[in-house]
């Protein structure tokens, strides 16, 4: 309820967007809310939330600079936090919504809001955008950016804008630090397909401590984990894996 009070100041307050923008974990929780929630009135208010973050503007005299910008220096508008929203899952659970019968008019409109706005920003988004506002999110769900195709035409782009490979970071974060045990999977793949396709790829992920993390999960009771673990392993320990496939 709180938040949603929030929601209503962000075309007024350019710290509000900021702090909503902070760590995604604001558009996450309110997308697993929208998700998982069984009562209709959680769902109607979560979702309010969200269209106030999708549709909020910034004002044309603002600085965009400091704590109140994003990353890349430009204000955080309603395009900001679609991009997050599409990465933590939003468009699957919206389409699963617009199957539901509801009672609330209101509730029906913000779906139908939403449904445009997201699949609209998906269009403009490149392959690329999608997959690392997905990783930053730590919400990783199989799909075409998770694939080998995928990986050997962007294997480059995971160095990063510093050359610190975050990303791969981020992945090796997830492997230890996610209780979702399908993104922990996911985390594994994406890891060892940069392995086969960065040239010396093998170095930095031993380097990061990729190996370890990952061999430590080849014992894990879900088999599916434990499968894209040990192929992981064997992907940064086997130079042809091909052949080995």
């Amino acid at each position: 309820f709180c938040m949603w009070i929030l929601t209503y100041e962000l075309n007024r307050s350019a710290a509000i967007r900021a702090d909503f923008a902070k760590d995604t974990l604001a558009v996450s929780a309110l997308v697993d809310l929208v998700s998982v929630a069984p009562r209709e009135k959680v769902v109607r208010v979560a979702l309010s939330c969200l269209c106030n973050l999708a549709t909020c503007v910034a004002d044309e005299n603002e600085p965009s600079t400091g704590n109140t910008a994003s990353p890349t220096g430009a204000p955080i508008t309603g395009k900001t936090f679609l991009s997050e929203m599409i990465a933590c899952g939003l468009m699957k659970a919206i389409d699963h919504l617009r199957d539901r019968q509801f009672t609330d008019p209101d509730l029906v409109e913000d779906v139908t809001i939403l449904h445009k706005l997201l699949h609209d920003n998906y269009k403009e988004l490149s392959r690329w955008e999608v997959y690392k506002n997905e990783v930053e999110s730590g919400h990783l769900q199989w799909g075409s950016c998770h694939t080998e195709a995928f990986f050997k035409e962007n294997a480059r782009m995971m160095e990063g804008t510093d050359g610190d490979f975050y990303l791969v970071k981020v992945l090796i974060t997830l492997l230890s630090n996610s209780r979702d045990e399908e993104v922990a999977a996911i985390a594994c793949y994406d890891i060892g397909e940069f392995v086969r396709h960065y040239p010396n790829g093998r170095a930095i992920a031993k380097r990061l401590g990729a190996k370890e993390l990952v061999m430590a999960l080849i014992e894990h009771e879900n088999p599916e984990l434990q499968r894209h673990a040990l192929q992981c392993v064997s992907k940064i320990m086997v130079h042809n894996w091909e052949h080995v496939k």
